[in-house]
């Protein structure tokens, strides 16, 4: 179970308006303690990734609003960039490598000149 401070400086932290050291002095532990919870306490890390999510979700639809407004921009680039994004995570984004299988047979022959032997006869000998 998180501890009050704990729980306060979460409340800080996911406003995102003040530092680590504004929030240390804000709920009266040092800067150091922050650190230490952020980087060594998993239920403290759990919880602010839940708080995160959460604060994800609400901002959500008012982002998905202003993409869709965005695609009726007068600059065409605007509005193409709304419309590629929007497309992207909707899941219709250009495929970008395509897999390629065939069991196919084949056939090396290597021939390898070694130029003139001592007698001149200029024989080439061939390898499979």
């Amino acid at each position: 179970m998180l501890k009050p401070k704990q729980m306060r400086c979460l409340e800080f932290m996911i406003r995102g308006n003040m530092t680590d050291k504004e929030i240390a002095k804000a709920i009266n532990v040092s800067q150091k303690t922050i650190c230490e919870w952020k980087k060594k306490n998993t239920e403290f890390q759990d919880e602010y990734n839940a708080l995160m999510r959460n604060s994800l979700q609400y901002a959500a639809p008012k982002a998905f609003r202003k993409q869709l407004s965005l695609l009726e921009s007068k600059n065409d680039m605007v509005a193409h960039l709304a419309a590629r994004d929007i497309m992207d995570r909707a899941g219709f984004s250009p495929v970008d490598k395509i897999d390629l299988k065939a069991d196919v047979d084949t056939e090396l022959h290597i021939t390898i000149d070694y130029g003139d032997d001592d007698e001149g006869s200029g024989e080439k000998q061939k390898g499979m």
